[in-house]
């Protein structure tokens, strides 16, 4: 076994293995499909904290996003153009009450301007 030097390039591999912990059952089907997944939408100015507060909404409940995608790009309205991070993230696993909840608190979020929310 040899010890990875500054001269050896590291190669990166995209894919993940996943354990199952012990305990953790796996959902069967039936609960997959008829739990309700939360799409949020949030456009917001680009700053370094931004993603991390959005996805702080999502974790402290002990939840990890299903999907998260952010994208910084330019958004042209009548007031001109701005320069905004998009944020798309889908959550499984809230009731109703907390996904309303977790809407408001995006809402309350410093630099963020809209945000959009639906259930599929």
């Amino acid at each position: 076994m040899s010890a990875v030097t500054a001269a050896e390039p590291v190669a990166f591999s995209p894919t993940v293995h996943l354990r199952q912990t012990p305990g953790h059952r796996r959902p069967d089907a039936s609960y997959v499909l008829a739990a309700p997944v939360w799409c949020y939408g949030v456009s917001a100015d680009p700053s370094p904290g931004l993603l991390p507060r959005v996805l702080e909404f999502v974790a402290k409940r002990g939840l990890v996003p299903l999907v998260v995608h952010a994208s910084r790009c330019i958004e042209r309205d009548v007031e001109g153009v701005a320069d905004t991070l998009s944020v798309d993230m889908q959550v499984e696993g809230l009731e109703p009450e907390a996904a309303s909840h977790v809407g408001e608190c995006l809402r309350q979020i410093v630099g963020v301007r809209h945000v959009a929310m639906s259930r599929r």
